[in-house]
């Protein structure tokens, strides 16, 4: 008898919303739906429930279905249309002869089932639906799911847990699944699941509200406090890589990113004058360390208010010399406009005079924070005037310093009171705007459990068009990148180059990502792997950990394996706070100048070979991938210490770095011939192998047989400048073959170009008595000094035999490209 009364309870939680069909198409489908209960309980708190609401399912495509629950009133808040959400949305969906799924609708109670293969691979049950709370509960087939971020986990499996996704500033702070929550800077409701089939497929909720996922007794469990329901899905085949791709044609693709933009990057907080900077790069190139950009954080700024330059400490001459130097200047910016100077200021000048700062909801004058420029105003990027404001200030910034790129931070948006500071002078020299006041909204419920102001603005704080800030929060960064991108392009920016501290689906149409102020720490170093994994899912491929740690004191050991994993990052960035200790490489000792010279200087070499990736995958997909990405129905590859340890550079080029002291560690080889890029020595596949790097050493890093790569042949590399087109071929063939791809281009620095550039396909076949090298049409010439073929012996006249028996090697040079489509060696 207390079993069926406990039982009797947990029904009784849930409200029984009921359906009752109203369009039947086979692409479209709508129901009422509605429930006779005015209320239900959670946590103590009464949630007045949205008694008719509107459930649409549109089968958008064979592979992709929209569901959509909202109030039957359409008061709720969606996600804009305009830019930059001009998502792929299917209004009218045309009928297919088949769909790859089929769509159950439970009418009473409702339960909405997505089911493929006979399966339900995804699962809408146990609806709430109000104005301040949604919550409904999905069921996964397995454990094997990846994303939900942004949060600093450790290892990439999603795992059991309370997480929560809202945008805050919150340095070093590592995720535990445990209240309160470890959100930090981005919102991406995104996950990829496999499914019992081996199949794969991709969920958005699109909602831009806060969430919170309780992931336990395998059920997940989606609660919001706003907006509405809308789910995608994108189901792929057996290849993870598929569904990742459906969903980054969704969103509208990632941009391809400058080519200098892969160079490595100094930075620090602390740089206090740009003699400072002068001798940074002159101490690297002394210490024959490539280098292409060197940062400030808040240093060059005029008393830390944005959009100004201490020209006393950074006089434009030493950009100059910079620039004489071979390297390229990105600055910091924030959001938060200073009020101290008052019109002196051009950023509260020209804000004020456009009218595009936020206003108070408590006061009806403009919102009062705090942020590094003290006492600040915050831009609402709703605001019809904000293009030209944003264009007038980065020109204003870009008349005192020339900068190749920008750095935004600070715009989750981050403040530093809970909510609106009181100022010690209020300022009111402008009307007040009662359009502007609303009452504090009382929530039944807070993701995380932090106050939803902490360290932001308040959630019923209203931006133009009478958005709620809880609603549009988690867009305030991608509307900065995205008015940031377009204020690059007003500046004649080709490949606008901006990285981002806080996202949302779709911020990889317009910038870069680098994953906040992490920790000098071996858990820091082990869980920026999973992070750059969960980018590529995401859509912003180019993404990369600040190396050796922001926060705290690096050592040598932790620096050397923190650059040899670098070394696969596509953003790779040297960037500490000013209360650590330098860690510019060449002042943490001869160790770390060996490991940043040897595995900088392979990188550069690489480069051209590695942008051609991001080129052939045509702006959508993943580029460093896990190992299970490439080869999906191998179990071996989802063992966590393969997953969260081990990546691909497409399908070619396999990174096996050590993420812990030590000088060995265990590494997984699929099946495949592997060979080391540097000996050629070879290691069989479809076991574990062990490896052994010394921290001065190259990265453990490994060709994949049946493919080839191109490096550049420099021996001394000083920047990106320093590269020209001579070549090595670097060929590990399978079945007498190897194929490769590389760039059309002469010059890899020509933005236009690089927009527009084809792909060389290379092939690379083992005949009796020759060996024949074919490309593709190229309009580029490529000098070919040295062809290295691994897994071959040298049986023939031009050869000569590499560090291993089965290694061959032909000596050039050797041309190939323009009119040369062919290249025999006997």
């Amino acid at each position: 008898m207390l079993i069926i009364i406990l039982l009797n309870l947990q029904v009784a939680v849930y409200t029984r919303y009921a359906t009752t069909q109203v369009k039947n198409t086979v692409a479209f489908k709508q129901f009422k739906v509605h429930t006779s209960e005015n209320t239900v309980s959670r946590a103590g708190h009464k949630i007045n429930l949205e008694q008719n609401l509107i459930l649409e399912i549109r089968q958008e495509n064979i592979d992709q279905v929209d569901i959509q629950i909202y109030d039957e009133a359409n008061k709720h808040f969606r996600i804009p249309s305009s830019p930059p959400f001009n998502y792929n949305d299917v209004k009218d969906p045309q009928q297919f002869d088949h769909y790859d799924y089929e769509i159950k609708v439970q009418q009473n109670p409702i339960v909405i089932q997505v089911q493929r293969d006979k399966t339900t691979i995804f699962t809408i049950t146990d609806l709430i639906f109000s104005e301040t709370y949604i919550e409904f509960t999905h069921i996964p087939q397995n454990k094997q799911m990846w994303g939900l971020g942004e949060r600093n986990q450790v290892g990439f499996r999603f795992k059991e847990g309370i997480y929560t996704l809202f945008a805050r500033d919150e340095p070093n702070i590592i995720e535990d699944g445990k209240r309160p929550g470890k959100h930090v800077y981005s919102s991406h409701p995104v996950l990829l699941s496999m499914e019992e089939s081996g199949k794969f497929n991709v969920m958005f909720y699109k909602t831009s509200s806060p969430i919170d996922v309780h992931y336990e007794n395998d059920k997940m469990k989606f609660i919001t406090i706003g907006g509405i329901i809308h789910i995608k899905l994108f189901l792929g085949d057996s290849s993870p890589r598929t569904a990742i791709k459906k969903y980054h044609q969704y969103l509208g693709g990632w941009m391809l990113p400058p080519f200098w933009g892969f160079g490595f990057h100094q930075c620090r907080w602390g740089y206090k004058n740009s003699s400072v900077l002068i001798d940074v790069v002159q101490q690297y190139q002394k210490n024959m360390i490539p280098i292409d950009i060197i940062w400030t954080d808040l240093d060059y700024m005029d008393d830390r208010q944005i959009f100004s330059v201490d020209k006393r400490k950074f006089p434009q001459k030493d950009f100059q010399y910079l620039k004489g130097l071979g390297v390229r200047y990105i600055p910091l910016l924030d959001v938060a406009v200073g009020v101290k100077y008052g019109i002196e200021d051009e950023g509260y000048k020209k804000g004020t005079e456009y009218d595009v700062f936020l206003y108070s909801p408590y006061t009806g004058y403009r919102f009062q924070g705090y942020v590094w420029p003290g006492d600040s105003y915050f831009p609402d990027f709703f605001h019809p005037n904000i293009s030209q404001y944003w264009n007038d200030m980065h020109q204003h910034l870009y008349d005192q310093v020339e900068f190749d790129g920008l750095w935004v931070d600070m715009n989750e948006p981050a403040n530093f009171c809970e909510g609106e500071c009181d100022w010690n002078q209020h300022i009111r020299d402008h009307p007040k705007r009662e359009d502007k006041l609303n009452n504090e909204i009382i929530f039944p419920y807070i993701p995380g459990e932090i106050p939803l102001a902490n360290k932001t603005l308040p959630p019923h704080l209203l931006h133009h068009g009478q958005y709620l800030h809880k609603d549009v929060h988690n867009l305030y960064g991608i509307m900065d990148s995205y008015y940031t991108y377009q204020a690059q392009k007003a500046l004649g920016k080709v490949q606008p180059f901006q990285i981002t501290r806080s996202t949302f689906p779709g911020t990889g149409k317009y910038a870069q990502h680098w994953t906040g102020d992490n920790g000098a720490s071996w858990n820091f170093l082990y869980l920026s792997l999973g992070q750059v994994f969960q980018f590529q899912i995401f859509g912003i491929p180019m993404v990369g950990a600040d190396v050796c740690g922001f926060m705290g004191d690096t050592n040598d050991k932790l620096c050397c394996r923190w650059i040899q994993l670098a070394f696969f990052y596509p953003f790779f960035r040297n960037h500490n706070n000013d209360l650590s200790k330098p860690q510019e490489f060449y002042k943490l000792g001869f160790h770390v100048v060996q490991s940043a010279q040897k595995n900088i200087h392979l990188r550069y070499s690489l480069l051209k070979w590695f942008y051609s990736i991001f080129i052939r995958e045509q702006n959508h997909g993943s580029i460093i991938n896990p190992l299970f990405f490439i080869f999906p129905e191998d179990y071996l590859t989802y063992r966590d210490f393969v997953m969260d340890t081990q990546l691909l550079i497409g399908e070619e080029l396999m990174g096996a770095p050590i993420l812990n002291e030590g000088v060995t560690r265990i590494a997984y080889f699929p099946d495949s011939n592997w060979y080391d890029l540097i000996t050629g020595l070879e290691l069989k596949g479809k076991q574990d192998h062990t490896l052994y790097c010394s921290y001065n050493e190259i990265v453990p890093i490994f060709i994949r047989s049946g493919y080839l790569v191109i490096q550049n042949t420099k021996e001394i590399i000083k920047n990106l400048k320093s590269l020209d087109n001579h070549y090595r071929i670097i060929a590990a063939p399978i079945n007498q073959e190897a194929k490769g791809v590389f760039a059309d281009l002469d010059n890899f620095e020509d933005e236009e170009k690089a927009l527009e550039a084809e792909i060389i396909n290379i092939k690379l076949s083992v005949e009796d008595k020759s060996i024949k090298i074919m490309i593709s049409q190229s309009h580029s010439e490529l000098i070919i000094d040295e062809i290295l073929i691994y897994g071959l012996e040298c049986t023939y006249k031009q050869c000569q035999p590499g560090y291993y028996k089965y290694n061959s090697v032909f000596k050039g040079p050797f041309s190939l490209g323009q009119d040369k489509t062919e290249l025999l060696l006997k």
